[in-house]
């Protein structure tokens, strides 16, 4: 529950502090709802390593190699200044795939080698 709470707690800090700084990105849109829904996804994409690592399973040297070979490229499109805000918006959902798919794929592999979580009652002779 503490890591939920962190989670939107650091989340509606950058709502409140980054909006206005990445709007440049995104500047010309005229639709007010649009420009909320590009805003939440730059949000989104940037602080994107920051709840890869608190969703993390386990302190592992792999969560750097993540963060800097797939997490760090998301985080940079989304200030990328793209003029098109359909553009935009795509490379700002691809980039949270990608993320999302990083974090599935990890969360199976340190499942996979992590082994059974529990001890498994002895099996009953059979006579």
């Amino acid at each position: 529950m503490r890591r939920l709470a962190t989670v939107l707690a650091v989340t509606a800090a950058a709502l409140w502090v980054a909006a206005p700084a990445s709007a440049f990105a995104h500047a010309n849109v005229a639709n007010p709802y649009a420009h909320a829904a590009l805003d939440v996804l730059t949000l989104a994409v940037v602080t994107a390593p920051l709840w890869t690592a608190y969703l993390w399973t386990g302190r592992r040297l792999a969560l750097l190699g993540l963060v800097a070979i797939v997490q760090l490229p998301a985080a940079v499109l989304g200030f990328a200044p793209i003029p098109d805000p359909r553009w935009h918006a795509a490379g700002l959902v691809l980039s949270l795939t990608l993320t999302l798919f990083s974090l599935v794929t990890v969360r199976r592999l340190a499942t996979a080698h992590a082994g059974p979580t529990a001890a498994e009652p002895a099996a009953a002779p059979v006579d």
